[in-house]
């Protein structure tokens, strides 16, 4: 055969050896890799690019190697880029670390980068090993941390900076600075850097300028802020102002009104709070010549705090309320000031003062974003506008019930940057909030919220919750309590116990208010005995089915050479076997289910035959990106017992090769011979040769009108199967009595997967009149699509309060019902059955028992897509904004503060009543996961209107555009009065 039947260009044995090894040495250096990371003394480590090795991957086929297969099509053909060219950023900066040839932080990389999507952490010997065969930039990141608990601090804080000295400011002055602005310079720095470090790695980089700049105390660092769009050029401005009229030997330094950066004031480049609209100016010490800059927090006269003279303040304490002229005085008066310090820098009594005013921005205020911290905005908001909540801090009643004993509390800090930040945003007067304070609140209670990454606003929101409860529960000392199980008590008696259980150790307002109670159910699969019990919850977990319009196309082939491509409605939620989906599709296509036979197409692979007991929703899956095929069997072939799938294609020799996708698979007793398969084929081919009375396969056929060849399997890493060739360009499949079985067999034991496929490859057209070129374009173009509508008719759902009409779309309700059904536990997360005496994975289903007076719903739209990574369900959720009617999704119908006035024979349960919630607030979620960004609606309770909150941006949005399928979470409260909502609006009666 022709050599344009080879798949691959040839790659010499050299160079497939020294790829073979790049990828086995890759690999141990990977499965060492983690116990290197953990090793003390290696704090440096190098970011490489996904994309480059993905790359490198494909080059020395990775992944085949490893699993011993073929290699890819790519092996050893692609031109390998130079490493972490996608990464670099090029920066202007506004100078080098010391030591500038390789500090880590002088290379920049771009912004909003992923580990192990774009990029992945290695060692010094990962890195060394790729530079030996390959070029690339170095991107060197440190660690913090030892052992387990090592970090590396990969997303510096880059930040606007420039660096003045005397001579820059003369330059000023003597109007020799011919741009009028400083340029845009960068620098970056790891965010948990001690601000004293910082301060000594500057001191160091002031040695590698030529200028004379001071040997000792040679650094200041300060942070300007300007209303101004262009702050590089507000900044000059401003000096120029001052500085103009200085002549040559004057004094140059002028008065700057900023903020001075210092360990002394801050511990960490994080409790700066740097952000994008500050620019940080690094100040050299000339030599001989004063500082550039005048400011009050600097060599500043004033009273001691300690021994009240009138002296040089230089030891301010951390508070920044008190200054000490020695660190022997700010010593000896730490304990006494210490009481009355308050490290987040607020007055309490000043916040207990806030009262509302006539320009009070009464909760119409938006929230500065602090890098990536949309989310906390956007759940913050939500927060601000639940009223039951936000009255009792307007009130000033938590500051009554903090408690300070309590060791998995804040001891106050956070509830009082809560109370403070309500305050603001409902009394205060500024448009614009930045909750500087509230941030490191929030961190110091629930440390994965410090830094500056993207989280969720559902975790936000949770753990904020959570922290108030902590700091204001009002149980001192918590009991210890056993959790019993039902054992035959009614659920009513169980619940009651279980609810006080909770209350003594848990008692709070966000108890009051938001918790209600879960009932979980657990059966055992094998003895069906039942566990009962009851569960306190902040958040409803909702999860969403699929959309009621599904489908699943598939390419149905009636004949070997006549297929129809079809789309039918298909339900997700009925996981069943592929054999149990032959009856349904034997009904949809007329065919016996015991004559159908399923498979995956893929034009350059071999074909996936599918096994009956895989799941129909996997097999869809899948098949989304491939071809799924089923095929009606002949009653002779489904009769076979010995089957033996073959895969077939036509080719024919013309200006190149061509085949049409038109293929598919013969089925063949394993039993028969060579010979026998020949014949067969030639009577399925028969069709085609219409115009010939009497053909005799062997004389007349064979090798002259087609040959049937073995599509080879050879390539520089293993012979052909069929001929031992390490050359086979497919061999011919000779015409003898040689069994299939046999052949089968060679198949399996080589190194090969043991597909058996086949080529039938035409010579001449089997019609007199027909070219073969034109049946093959026939065969080609070729494609009837049915789609069937489905028959199922799907119950509407009633707007309340908004008309947004999606089609696809599920509601609330849908939710509800999905969550409450049963699902079986996973290996890993097994239940010990008492009776049965071993781990079973049950079946378990939660059911809401009761429900609060504020009741929080998450959308469960992120799911694991495989170990690593998450994908995001856009379904729309169509939910009411008045008039939520819970009563059928409740067991007990009352909330969980009347337990007081239950009793066995008259509770929520066997005396029901309405149960309706009211909508106020949503968080929103945009975009996909890590580059997503996060809103807030919400309805302002003395407007009555609803309000879109974009972190600082706040805008009026009428009703309808509340409900989208950006909602995530939804904030409902209980309304108590049937003819009045939450808001006290009146809503008109069905």
């Amino acid at each position: 055969m022709e050599d344009e039947r080879s798949d691959f260009i040839k790659v010499s044995q050299q160079v497939a050896d020294k790829l073979k090894t790049q990828a086995l040495e890759f690999k141990n250096l990977m499965d060492s890799f983690q116990k290197r990371f953990q090793e003390d003394q290696i704090d440096l480590f190098y970011i490489l690019s996904v994309k480059w090795l993905n790359q490198w991957k494909e080059y020395v086929s990775y992944e085949e190697i490893l699993a011993n297969k073929n290699p890819s099509q790519n092996f050893g053909r692609l031109n390998m880029e130079h490493i972490n060219i996608n990464l670099v950023d090029c920066v202007d900066k506004c100078f080098k670390y010391y030591p500038i040839k390789d500090h880590p932080w002088n290379t920049f990389m771009k912004e909003n980068l992923q580990e192990n999507i774009d990029y992945i952490i290695v060692d010094k010997e990962i890195w060394e090993f790729f530079k030996t065969y390959y070029h690339g930039t170095p991107i060197v990141r440190m660690s913090n941390g030892q052992g387990p608990e090592k970090i590396v601090a990969v997303n510096l804080l880059k930040f606007k900076s420039i660096l003045l000295y005397p001579t820059v400011i003369k330059q000023i002055a003597l109007d020799k600075f011919y741009k009028k602005s400083f340029d845009k310079l960068y620098l970056q720095v790891d965010r948990s850097m001690k601000l004293k470090d910082y301060y000594n790695l500057l001191q160091k980089t002031v040695t590698t300028f030529t200028a004379n700049f001071a040997k000792d105390n040679n650094v200041r660092i300060w942070r300007y802020q300007s209303e101004q769009k262009d702050i590089q050029k507000a900044l000059f401005t401003d000096i120029q102002k001052q500085v103009g009229e200085l002549e040559n030997n004057d004094e140059m330094s002028f008065d700057f009104n900023g903020d001075y950066i210092h360990y002394s004031i801050y511990e960490t480049i994080e409790d700066v709070g740097i952000l994008d609209n500050h620019l940080i100016i690094i100040e050299f010490k000339d030599e001989i010549k004063p500082w550039c800059i005048r400011n009050k927090a600097v060599q500043i006269e004033g009273k001691c705090e300690k021994c009240q003279f009138m002296k040089v303040l230089s030891y301010p304490c951390v508070c920044r309320k008190v200054a000490y002229c020695s660190q022997e005085c700010k010593v000896k008066d730490q304990n006494f000031h210490s009481m009355k310090c308050d490290k987040f820098g607020s007055d309490d009594d000043t916040i207990k003062g806030m009262s509302q005013q006539s320009n009070s921005v009464a909760g119409l205020a938006g929230l500065s974003n602090l890098g990536n911290t949309c989310f906390m905005n956007s759940g913050t908001q939500c927060i601000s506008n639940t009223m039951p909540l936000t009255e009792y801090f307007l009130s000033n009643q938590y500051f009554d019930e903090i408690n300070m004993d309590n060791p998995i509390g804040t001891k106050g800090q956070l509830v009082k940057r809560v109370g403070s930040l309500l305050k603001k945003l409902w009394y205060g007067e500024k448009s614009v909030v930045t909750p500087t304070n509230y941030k490191k609140a929030v961190g110091q209670f629930q440390p994965m919220f410090k830094g500056y990454h993207q989280h969720d606003s559902s975790e936000l929101i949770t753990f904020v919750l959570d922290g108030i409860h902590e700091d204001l529960n009002r149980v001192k000392k918590k009991p210890y309590v056993e959790t019993k199980d039902s054992d035959g008590r009614t659920d009513f008696v169980v619940a009651k116990e279980s609810w006080i259980n909770h209350l003594a150790r848990n008692q709070s307002i966000v108890v009051d208010l938001m918790y209600g109670q879960y009932k979980s159910t657990l059966k055992c699969p094998k003895c069906e005995r039942l566990s009962i019990t009851f569960d306190p919850y902040l958040m409803v977990q909702l999860g969403i089915p699929s959309q009621k319009k599904r489908t699943i196309s598939f390419k149905f082939f009636d004949s070997f050479f006549n297929s129809t491509s079809k789309i039918i409605p298909f339900d997700k939620n009925k996981n069943i076997s592929l054999k149990e989906y032959y009856q349904v599709l034997g009904q949809e296509l007329k065919v016996q289910p015991q004559n159908l036979f399923a498979y995956i197409a893929n034009q350059y692979a071999s074909y996936e035959l599918l096994k009956e007991s895989r799941s129909i929703v996997d097999i869809r899956r899948c098949a989304k990106r491939q071809q799924l095929c089923f095929r009606a069997l002949l009653n002779e072939e489904a009769q076979i017992q010995n089957k033996l799938p073959v895969q077939f294609s036509n080719k024919y020799q013309g200006f190149q090769k061509n085949s049409y996708f038109q293929s598919g698979l013969f089925i063949f007793d394993g039993q028969m011979t060579r010979k026998q398969m020949h014949l067969k084929i030639f009577q399925y081919l028969k069709q085609f040769f219409v115009d010939y009375q009497t053909l005799d396969y062997e004389t007349n056929v064979l090798n002259k009108y087609y040959s049937i060849l073995y599509k080879s399997n050879s390539n520089y890493w293993n012979p052909c199967s069929y001929c031992s060739s390490k050359n086979c360009n497919d061999c011919e499949v000779q015409f003898d009595d040689e069994q299939l079985e046999e052949i089968k067999k060679k198949i399996a034991t080589s190194n090969y997967q043991g597909h058996f496929e086949i080529i039938i490859f035409w010579k001449e057209s089997p019609y007199q009149n027909i070219k073969l070129a034109d049946i093959f374009d026939h065969y080609k173009s070729q494609n009837k699509i049915e789609i069937e509508q489905s028959q199922q008719q799907t119950t509407p759902y009633k707007n309340h309060g908004h008309s947004n009409q999606h089609s696809g779309s599920v509601t609330l309700v849908d939710c509800l019902q999905f969550s409450q059904q049963p699902e079986q536990l996973n290996i890993d997360n097994t239940w010990f059955c008492k009776v049965c005496k071993e781990h079973v994975q049950a079946q378990k289903s939660m059911q809401i028992y009761k429900a609060p007076q504020i009741l929080i719903f998450t959308l469960k739209r992120f799911k694991e897509s495989n170990r690593m990574f998450k994908q995001k369900l856009e379904t729309f959720v169509d939910f009411p904004i008045n008039g939520l009617d819970m009563t059928d999704y409740l067991i007990n119908s009352k909330t969980p503060q009347e337990y007081e006035t239950e009793t066995e024979d008259d509770n929520g349960e066997n005396n029901k009543q309405k149960v309706i919630y009211d909508l106020y607030a949503v968080s929103n979620h945009f975009g996909g996961l890590g580059g997503g960004h996060y809103t807030a609606c919400a309805k302002n309770k003395f407007t009555k209107k609803w309000y879109n909150f974009d972190d600082s941006h706040v805008g009026e949005i009428s009703e309808s555009q509340v409900v989208t399928k950006q909602a995530y979470v939804l904030f409902y409260q209980l309304r108590t009065d049937q003819s009045i909502n939450s808001q006290g609006q009146t809503i008109e009666q069905e």
